[in-house]
């Protein structure tokens, strides 16, 4: 186990030199979109349109204010018609020049942002995207021999065609995510929808700036729809055998961040760009194990510390199996009636020779906590097993 762990700390640490070999300066955008805090919201969502962008930077001169984002305008239920850029600005994780690029793929997982402005001091230089980002991999000789099944995420939560659009909605909110694939009475894969579609419809084109009671994009708008007529039919798909370099050249390709896994007509996971920089954030330089904790609703943030105890403690006992490197969770709730409410967690990690996934549900958050490290723990030691099964029968073999 000694020897195992050596070894993979080795190609972890070469890993991570390969892809900080890399200069920001070289990956950034030089020239790029701005808006200034006075523009209309209108005006801004129409020009993150035109430019293709999920985030835009907000700047008063070359002074870099914050940046607007998909993510933002559609957490708001209701937009006041004459909404400027400066109320809707959120602040972003710092990116400099010098910063790296495993800093930088941590920086994305924190912030949930497609693109990060880089500054020098509070000037912007240039923005940085997940595409560029990721696009240092596949030149990478230990990269490419990983597959999609390798870091795929397998519990893909998907939308059926006839659902309102405000359930794709929903579930964008729920799982802090931008894109969800779409099935039919079959499960089988028939379309997939972003975010993008949802506000551009809601802002433009046949529904410009739709007034209803002085509100905007509000509940009432487009999201009545049924997700197949603003779905995108025949999305591009991949198997789990295929290299996973292809599948960073495809997203980068075609300007899209999430692919689903199909075998068949079924849909079996997606991958997306969130799980390769989940694999280079794994392989930064920390003196502890980069964890977070996404999707809890501020009534929930009580339960915060009870579960942050909880997960040091699971890791804890994971660390004398096998060395964790980054640990993820999604809190989802559903079932929200009276003043109960039950909770799906979802829990990835990232050790130096696997990446592992967990799930749980209960009523209880900081149950939900326990079995869900519970599961991880289980299902580290049945792949121990498994391994130690796998050498003992090579060795015999020998024999």
């Amino acid at each position: 186990m000694v020897g195992e762990s050596i070894e993979g700390l080795k190609k972890r640490e070469l890993l991570r030199s390969l892809i900080d070999a890399n200069y920001v300066g070289d990956l950034m955008r030089k020239n790029f979109e701005t808006v200034d805090p006075e523009m209309a919201l209108s005006d801004v969502v129409a020009k993150m349109k035109s430019s293709d962008l999920h985030e835009i930077p907000v700047v008063d001169g070359k002074k870099l204010l914050g940046v607007i984002s998909y993510g933002t305008v559609i957490r708001k239920k209701n937009l006041v018609i004459g909404t400027k850029a400066k109320t809707m600005v959120e602040s972003t994780p710092e990116v400099t020049l010098d910063t790296p690029i495993t800093e930088v793929a941590e920086h994305f997982l924190s912030s949930g942002y497609r693109h990060l402005p880089v500054t020098k001091g509070k000037t912007i230089q240039g923005i940085v995207t997940r595409a560029s980002v990721i696009s240092v991999l596949p030149k990478l000789k230990d990269v490419k021999a990983l597959k999609v099944g390798d870091i795929m995420s397998n519990e893909a939560r998907a939308v059926h065609e006839k659902d309102l659009v405000k359930n794709a909605m929903m579930l964008m909110r729920d799982l802090e995510v931008r894109t969800v694939p779409v099935v039919d009475d079959y499960e089988r894969l028939v379309g997939i929808i972003g975010i993008k579609d949802i506000v551009h419809y809601s802002w433009s084109g046949t529904s410009t700036l739709r007034q209803s009671r002085g509100d905007l994009a509000g509940e009432n708008n487009p999201v009545e729809l049924e997700v197949r007529s603003v779905m995108h039919e025949h999305p591009i798909t991949l198997n789990a055998d295929d290299k996973l370099t292809k599948a960073i050249d495809v997203m980068i390709e075609n300007n899209i961040s999430t692919i689903p896994v199909i075998t068949g007509e079924r849909m079996v996971g997606v991958i997306t760009k969130y799980d390769v920089l989940e694999m280079m954030a794994s392989v930064r330089n920390r003196d502890m194990v980069y964890t977070q904790i996404s999707g809890l609703e501020e009534e929930d943030r009580f339960s915060l510390d009870t579960m942050e105890r909880e997960v040091q403690s699971g890791l804890a006992k994971i660390a004398k199996i096998t060395r964790p490197l980054l640990f993820t969770i999604h809190v989802s709730k559903y079932n929200n009636t009276g003043n109960s409410a039950k909770y799906s967690l979802i829990g990835r990690l990232s050790t130096e020779n696997s990446q592992y996934m967990a799930k749980a549900v209960d009523w209880s958050l900081g149950q939900a906590t326990v079995e869900l490290m519970d599961n991880l723990d289980r299902i580290v030691k049945e792949k121990k097993e498994h391994n130690l099964d796998v050498r003992t029968r090579k060795r015999r073999e020998k024999v």
